[in-house]
């Protein structure tokens, strides 16, 4: 199961956020209790695949069982917490650049990237942060 993620996460990933779009679109109401659905859905599934990720290291003896516990714990965590600030980031620094736009398209249109951008840059920042936490067998 953990194969059939890796190889098809991109396309399900990006299925299930259009068709949270979608609802979103059609149920405005229902918007942010679809992003946060959305969010604990890949948080669960990034929690999962890293737990594989460690348990196979372990099985072959890469790492001790102490190793393993730290290692997925603290990448768990981290990508919580990472989760956590890009959005925050994400939200205030696209609401800072998009404020001066008229235009509501645009303005929805530039907090989106901005808010990618940031997002995308707490993620490079978090994995290098994270490499360096924790021992990770090739």
């Amino acid at each position: 199961m953990t194969t059939f993620f890796k190889k098809h996460s991109t396309i399900l990933l990006m299925s299930l956020l259009i068709t949270l779009l979608i609802l979103a679109w059609v149920f405005p109401s229902a918007g942010l209790k679809l992003g946060i659905t959305f969010l604990l859905i890949i948080f669960c599934i990034t929690s999962w695949i890293v737990l594989e990720k460690h348990k196979q290291a372990y099985r072959k003896g890469q790492i001790s069982r102490l190793t393993f516990i730290r290692n997925a714990a603290l990448e768990i965590v981290g990508t919580g917490l990472m989760m956590l600030l890009a959005g925050i980031l994400g939200r205030y620094v696209a609401a800072i650049v998009a404020q001066p736009i008229d235009n509501w398209l645009l303005r929805v249109i530039a907090g989106i990237a901005v808010g990618a951008v940031v997002g995308i840059g707490v993620g490079l920042l978090a994995k290098k942060t994270l490499r360096r936490l924790v021992e990770i067998p090739h």
